[in-house]
C-alpha cells in the first residue's frame, strides 16, 4: 500500500444535531460572502447559505420572514433545534405530498443533487398558509487540485408567489440576486441552454474570454471559448447533457500563453423531468496544481528512495483506529505486501511479547506535549529468525491541540543490534580476562582462586560444566577443579577415560596447541563405552583447549554442554586465552613453590651450622635481638645458657678431627633433646661452644634446663681420655637471666652468661653456674 498517496476522503454526510449559534454562524461566514452581507440583506428574495457540513451560515430578513421568524437571528437560534434549519416547517408539494427531509432544497444542494425551481406550500410559525418558489444551487469545493465531488456551499433562493407558478429556468435561469452572487466569486460561471448557447455569464467568465454580457447572449459555447477548449470540454459536456454532475481537472491552454489548470464543474438543471440547461463553472487551480505536481514528484522521489533503502513508512489514524503501511513496512514485519489489515492490534501482536510493555510506554510518552515517538523491538519472521526494528515518529494535532494521528518510519537495526551485542559480550570477556588476571596475579596460592576463576568462565560461556583436567597422573585425566550447574553431575572424584582427553590422536593435537570442538557427540564415531561415559555425565557438546607448560601438555580446560551447540569463534578464542592464562598461572605457581622451597633451603643453609644442623652464630644473634625487643615490650625475662665442652682440644688431639666433629654433632643433639619448647633456640656459638636461648624463663627454669643438659651429657658416656675432670665428655654451663631494658643490650646478657661460664670452668668444670638477677643488679650498680 502506498501510504503517501492513500489519504482517505470521507463522503459520509455529517449528522448535525447541534448547529452553531448565531454568533458562531457569523464568525464562520467566508470572507468572500461577508463583504456582501449588506448587499445580500437588501435582496427582495429570500436567501439562505449553508456550508459543506450543513451549518446555516447566512440568512437574510426575507427568508426569515417567509418562515415566520421576526429576525434572522431568531431563525438562526431556531436552527439549533434541528438539522438543515428547516425541520421546524413541514413542506408539501403542489400535489399535497409531504416533502421528505432528503428532498429539501438545502439538502439536495449540499449533496450535489440537482434541484430545479419548485413551488412548495407550508404553514409558517404564525399558522399562515404560505406558498414560495424555491430553487437551490450547489457550489463545488474548489480547495483541492483534484476534483473531490464534494460541495463547499449550498444556496437556497425563495420567493413568495400568489399562485403556484414559477418562471421556467429555461427562460430565467438566474435571478438578479443570484447573478450578483456569481459576479462576486472569482470562478468563471456560465449558464448554457440545451443548444449550448450562453444565457448568462459572470464577470470573471466575460473577462477571461474578452466578452460582454450583451455580446455573449445566445452565442454558442465553441464560438466563445474557441475550438481547443471546446474540444477539451466535449467529453464532460456529453456527461452533463446525460444528466450527470461532473467535476474534473483539465489543462486549459488557449486563452493564456501558459498552460493553466481549471477545475471544471458541470451542473445540469432540471424542470420536472426535463433537462433545461447546464451551469458551467471553471475555477483556476494552476498554482495549486503546479505545487501539487512538485510535491508529488518530490514525494515519489522520497518514497522510492525510502523503498530502495528498505525504510518502512506508517501512518496511524487515532480517530478511525486504522493504520496504513507501505510495502517495505510490511516486508520489515515479515508480511506479504498488501496483507496488513490496518488494525493496531495486529501491529502490536507482531511485536515480541517481551518488548510490548516498552512499546506501549513509548507510545504513551509520544502523547505528551513536545515529545516524539521512538521505540526499538523485535519481531519473529516466518522462518523463525528474529529481526530488530527501530521506529521513529511524530504525532499530529488539530487546531484544538487534539492528537489525531501519528506517522513515522521503520528501520531494520538487526545488524546494529547484533554488533552491539557482540561488543557487549566482548566487553564482558575482556572484563573477565582482566579480572582473572588480577586475581591470579594477586594470589599467593592458586588453589584458592582457581575455583572462582572456573566458575566465572562457566557463567560467561553459559555452559553446564567447566573443568580443569590434570593429565600428569599417568594420563588418567583427573578433574582437579570444576564448576557446574546445580543439576549437573560432578566429575571431581573421577579418574576417567575421556575420549577427547585420552585418545592419542587428540592428545597430539593438544600438544601442538590446537583446541578441539565437538558440537554433538552423537555425530562422532565413538564406541559404546565412550558413549556410555559421556551419557552418564550428560556431555553432548564440548570445547576443550590444552594447558601447556614449556610446550609440555599437562592438562585441559574443558567447557561442556548438555545440548548440541555450535561453538562460535569468539568462544574458542576466549577459552584459548583463558587457558593460556590459567596455564601461565599454574606454571608461575609451581615455579613459586619451587623457588619457595629453594629459598627455604638456602635460608636453612644461611642460618644453620653445617656440621651440627643447629642455628649458627648469625642466626643466634638475630634471634637474640628479636626476642630482646619483644620481651622488652612485654616486660618479661630472657634467659641464656652458654655451653662449653670440657677439654675439647685434647679430645681432638687424641681421637682426631672426625671424632671431634661427631662429638659436636652428638652434643648438639643432646641440646635439642633437652630444649623442647618451640620458642627456645639451640645454636653453635663457635668451636666447641654452644648457646641456648630461653625466652620468658626465670633463673630457676634456666638452671633446671642447664642441669638437664649436663645430665643427658653424662648419660652418653662418650669416652674422653684427655679430660682432667672425668673419663667421659662433660660440659660446663653458665646461666644468665635479664629483664630487657632500653638502657641494656643483648650483648650485656651474653657477657654475664660468659662470666658465669668462666666461673664454672674456674670452679672445676662439669658444672652449672648461674648469674642471678640480684647479682646482675648489684654488678650494674
Amino acid at each position: 500500500m502506498d501510504l503517501l498517496s492513500s489519504i482517505p476522503v470521507s463522503n459520509s454526510w455529517p449528522d448535525l444535531t447541534s448547529p452553531l449559534t448565531p454568533q458562531e454562524d457569523k464568525a464562520s461566514l467566508p470572507s468572500t460572502l461577508a463583504t456582501l452581507v449588506p448587499l445580500l440583506g437588501a435582496l427582495s428574495d429570500g436567501l439562505q447559505i449553508f456550508d459543506s457540513e450543513g451549518h446555516l451560515i447566512y440568512v437574510n430578513a426575507v427568508a426569515a420572514e417567509l418562515l415566520g421568524y421576526a429576525t434572522p437571528d431568531a431563525y438562526l437560534a431556531e436552527h439549533r433545534l434541528g438539522a438543515w434549519g428547516l425541520t421546524a416547517i413541514a413542506f408539501v408539494n403542489l400535489a399535497n405530498h409531504p416533502l421528505e427531509i432528503a428532498d429539501y432544497p438545502c439538502v439536495r444542494a449540499l449533496k450535489g443533487q440537482p434541484f430545479a425551481a419548485q413551488t412548495l406550500r407550508y404553514v409558517d410559525l404564525h399558522g399562515r398558509d404560505r406558498c414560495v418558489a424555491v430553487q437551490a444551487l450547489s457550489i463545488p469545493d474548489q480547495t483541492s487540485a483534484q476534483p473531490t465531488g464534494l460541495v463547499q456551499y449550498g444556496v437556497v433562493i425563495s420567493r413568495p408567489v400568489a399562485e403556484p407558478l414559477l418562471a421556467s429556468p429555461a427562460s430565467e435561469p438566474c435571478t438578479p440576486q443570484l447573478q450578483q452572487i456569481a459576479n462576486a466569486v472569482p470562478s468563471l460561471i456560465a449558464y448554457l441552454d440545451p443548444q449550448e448557447r450562453h444565457y448568462f455569464a459572470n464577470h470573471a467568465y466575460l473577462k477571461a474570454f474578452d466578452e460582454t454580457l450583451d455580446s455573449i447572449q445566445g452565442r454558442g459555447l465553441q464560438t466563445v471559448v474557441g475550438p481547443v477548449i471546446y474540444h477539451q470540454l466535449q467529453g464532460v459536456l456529453h456527461q452533463a447533457w446525460q444528466g450527470e454532475t461532473v467535476n474534473v481537472c483539465l489543462p486549459i491552454g488557449s486563452f493564456n500563453p501558459k498552460k493553466q489548470y481549471k477545475h471544471v464543474s458541470l451542473m445540469p438543471q432540471w424542470l420536472g423531468d426535463q433537462l433545461v440547461g447546464v451551469y458551467l463553472v471553471l475555477s483556476d487551480i494552476t498554482a495549486h496544481k503546479h505545487t501539487n505536481d512538485l510535491l508529488q514528484t518530490e514525494t515519489n522521489f522520497f518514497r522510492d528512495s525510502l523503498e530502495a533503502a528498505t525504510v518502512g513508512i506508517w501512518d496511524w489514524h487515532f480517530l478511525t483506529q486504522k493504520m496504513m503501511w507501505s510495502s517495505p513496512q510490511e516486508q520489515l514485519f515479515g508480511l506479504v505486501p498488501g496483507s496488513f489489515d490496518g488494525h493496531p492490534d495486529t501491529y502490536l501482536a507482531l511485536v515480541n511479547a517481551a518488548d510490548r510493555a516498552a512499546l506501549h510506554a513509548a507510545i504513551d510518552q509520544a502523547m505528551q506535549p513536545q515529545q516524539n515517538f521512538a521505540a526499538q523491538f523485535r519481531v519473529t519472521l516466518p522462518d523463525q529468525s528474529v529481526r530488530w526494528l527501530s521506529q521513529r515518529g511524530q504525532v499530529v494535532r488539530n487546531a484544538k491541540g487534539q492528537i489525531i494521528r501519528m506517522a513515522g518510519v521503520t528501520l531494520d537495526i538487526t545488524v546494529q543490534k547484533e554488533a552491539e551485542e557482540k561488543l557487549i559480550e566482548q566487553a564482558k570477556r575482556d572484563h573477565l580476562v582482566a579480572k582473572i588476571s588480577q586475581e591470579i596475579n594477586r594470589s599467593t596460592d592458586l588453589n584458592e582462586v582457581l575455583p572462582q576463576v572456573v566458575q566465572d568462565i562457566r557463567r560467561l560461556l553459559q555452559v553446564d560444566r567447566l573443568s580443569i583436567i590434570d593429565l600428569q597422573s599417568k594420563m588418567l585425566g583427573k578433574v582437579t577443579f570444576e564448576a557446574h550447574t546445580p543439576d549437573t553431575e560432578s566429575m571431581l572424584t573421577w579418574e576417567m577415560r575421556h575420549p577427547w582427553a585420552m585418545n592419542e590422536a587428540y592428545l597430539q593435537k593438544y600438544r601442538q596447541g590446537h583446541p578441539i570442538a565437538v558440537c554433538n557427540v552423537n555425530e562422532q564415531s565413538l564406541n559404546e563405552g565412550e558413549l556410555e561415559f559421556l551419557g552418564f555425565f550428560q556431555i553432548t557438546a564440548e570445547l576443550t583447549v590444552p594447558l601447556l607448560e614449556d610446550k609440555k601438555l599437562w592438562g585441559l580446560l574443558s567447557a561442556q554442554s548438555k545440548q548440541p551447540r555450535t561453538w562460535q569463534p569468539e568462544e574458542r578464542r576466549l577459552l584459548e586465552t583463558l587457558g593460556r592464562l590459567v596455564s601461565t598461572a599454574v606454571q608461575r605457581d609451581r615455579l613459586h613453590h619451587r623457588l619457595t622451597r629453594a629459598n627455604q633451603k638456602l635460608q636453612r643453609f644461611a642460618y644453620l651450622d653445617g656440621l651440627t644442623q643447629v642455628a649458627n652464630r648469625r642466626r643466634f644473634e638475630q634471634f637474640l635481638n628479636h626476642e630482646w625487643r619483644r620481651l622488652m615490650r612485654e616486660k618479661a625475662t630472657l634467659a641464656l645458657i652458654m655451653v662449653d665442652i670440657d677439654h675439647f682440644k685434647a679430645f681432638n688431639d687424641i681421637y682426631g678431627h672426625q671424632a671431634g666433629d661427631e662429638c659436636l654433632r652428638r652434643v648438639a643433639a643432646i641440646l635439642r633433646t633437652a630444649v623442647q619448647r618451640p620458642a627456645d633456640m639451640v645454636a653453635r656459638y663457635g668451636g666447641e661452644e654452644f648457646a641456648v636461648v630461653l625466652p620468658n624463663t626465670s633463673v630457676e627454669g634456666a638452671e633446671t634446663v642447664a642441669e638437664k643438659i649436663r645430665a643427658h651429657m653424662h648419660k652418653q658416656k662418650i669416652p674422653h681420655r684427655g679430660s682432667q675432670v672425668c673419663p667421659f665428655v662433660t660440659m660446663s654451663l653458665g646461666v644468665a637471666v635479664m629483664l630487657p631494658h632500653p638502657l641494656k643490650a643483648p650483648d650485656d646478657l651474653i657477657k654475664i652468661a660468659d662470666n658465669a661460664l668462666y666461673r664454672a670452668k674456674e670452679g672445676g668444670r662439669d658444672r652449672v653456674v648461674c648469674h642471678t638477677p640480684a647479682s646482675q643488679l648489684k654488678t650494674s650498680e
